[in-house]
């Protein structure tokens, strides 16, 4: 053991006593493998710029040196020139985040260069935080629309937050009645523990416990961001919600508090950005948004390799991906993209090099298929066959509404909502593992939940690749009063 250790510090010394060299000393310089570009994007993307530096508004930029070594890492990082103590703190861990450079090279030998690096910090004043509130408040007129002429105050939100700029305690709405504001609601604040799945786990796990704080009313509408820390404190999923309580952008981070996977909805297509856990990205991607029981091909607009070497550029090339499947499986994907579509021959192989699939494309439409399993060969038609309720669309809407009965205490109390659920439709048609992942409360979330089960065995099974697979299903119900 005396052994080992002496011979690991005996290699830790000559690393890191080899010669740094400046800009001007090295025949190419370090760069970052994507370009600056990508480098911007990626320190945009990851920045957390701190609440307490950000409420008087601030621009400006903090320079930090440091070491770029021939992995493509950087050490010895420290601020040459900063903004305030949180601002440096965050700069340096961005950068060190980062993994990607391509290191400077003397005579085709890489070698370690200094750099020094500005990291941009810049939002305009945050006018909704009240300092003596230590809260974020809001004004809106008599029509409920934001406002910041005084003379239309009529409502408000106060909602406390912590020194991280994430909500701590119930969000409470007041109206101004003479010259007090006196509160007409609230929205309970809560702080609660939980398993949350993350796709960049190593060691076949797929979950860590985490904590999720979160305000929401009882039709589950929510009325702040949401965010999910790990036990430590550091984030690992951001939601923010724009108007109709949609969610406006996700960003899911890794446990080393990088952003893996960037995430925009909006009403025709999610656009997905995705980064290495090295700090290159990965792929855009868009996915248009499909009718009820509807499958759209995803849009492959650009995708690298992790040494910043792109393999598809606005929508033309060759794509190679990695996908983690539902029971954890790793598949090889790969093939010819046009004009954002699969074309011509692709091929998926499992991680031991075993084909899965060879398939043919013509401008995204799938021509054949063929599928081994067990040393049989499938061929099939269409790749992907989502779940079908018998009888089609208008069938089901039609079997809600025979069916759903209002329960009683939310129709004296006049509450409505949606109510999401999730199902597995398993291969027979039968249905099981139901979940209520967003309810609304007073008897609606079981009365939902009861419909749905009558459903079981009245649909026709998904299909992957020519095989009937058990497909999760996520499903909203409406609740209205007339």
């Amino acid at each position: 053991m005396r052994r080992l250790l002496l011979l690991f510090c005996l290699c830790s010394a000559t690393v890191f006593g080899q010669k740094i060299y400046l800009q001007h000393e090295v025949e190419k310089p370090a760069e970052p493998a994507g370009g600056h570009s990508q480098l911007g994007q990626f320190i945009a993307t990851n920045i957390q710029i701190p609440f307490l530096s950000s409420v008087k508004g601030i621009n400006g930029r903090v320079y930090v040196k440091g070491v770029v070594e021939p992995d493509g890492s950087m050490s010895q990082l420290e601020v040459s020139r900063g903004l305030d103590s949180l601002t440096n703190k965050e700069a340096v861990r961005v950068l060190r985040l980062y993994k990607a450079w391509k290191p400077a090279l003397i005579k085709g030998e890489k070698v370690r260069q200094s750099i020094v690096y500005p990291i941009s910090f810049k939002t305009p004043a945050n006018t909704s935080f009240d300092s003596s509130k230590f809260a974020l408040v809001n004004y809106f007129d008599s029509k409920y629309r934001l406002t910041t002429d005084s003379k239309k105050y009529e409502f408000r939100s106060v909602m406390p937050v912590n020194e991280q700029g994430y909500i701590k305690q119930d969000v409470i709405y007041e109206q101004l009645k003479g010259s007090k504001w006196k509160e007409v609601a609230r929205v309970p604040f809560k702080k609660k523990e939980i398993w949350h799945h993350m796709d960049f786990l190593e060691n076949g796990a797929d979950s860590v416990k985490a904590y999720l704080v979160f305000a929401r009313d009882d039709n589950e509408a929510s009325h702040s961001s949401e965010a999910i820390f790990q036990m430590n404190g550091k984030l690992i999923s951001y939601t923010e919600y724009g108007p109709n309580n949609k969610a406006s952008l996700i960003k899911k981070y890794d446990l080393s508090g990088m952003v893996r996977d960037l995430h925009v909805p909006t009403d025709s297509a999610d656009l997905h950005l995705s980064w290495f856990d090295n700090g290159q990205i990965k792929s855009v991607t868009e996915d248009p948004v499909p009718r009820p029981n509807e499958y759209r091909e995803r849009i492959l607009a650009n995708a690298w390799t992790s040494d910043g070497m792109q393999l598809v550029k606005d929508g033309e090339g060759h794509w190679q991906s990695v996908t983690r499947l539902y029971q954890g499986k790793l598949l090889w994907e790969q093939g010819p993209v046009v004009k954002g579509k699969k074309d011509g021959k692709w091929q998926g192989k499992w991680k031991d090099g075993t084909v899965h699939y060879d398939e043919t494309y013509d401008n995204g439409t799938l021509k054949e298929g063929i599928a081994y399993e067990d040393g049989q060969k499938r061929t099939y038609q269409q790749a992907v066959i989502q779940p079908q309720f018998k009888g089609g669309i208008n069938h089901f809407y039609r079997f809600l509404g025979e069916n759903i009965v209002y329960p009683s205490e939310a129709s004296r109390r006049g509450v409505s909502g949606r109510v999401f659920l999730s199902f597995v439709v398993c291969e027979d048609g039968s249905m099981c593992d139901y979940k209520v992942l967003k309810g609304v409360g007073f008897g609606i979330d079981e009365e939902a939940l009861r419909v749905v089960k009558k459903m079981s065995g009245m649909w026709d099974p998904g299909v992957l690749r020519g095989k009937i697979v058990p497909v999760k299903y996520n499903l909203p119900v409406n609740f209205q009063l007339q």
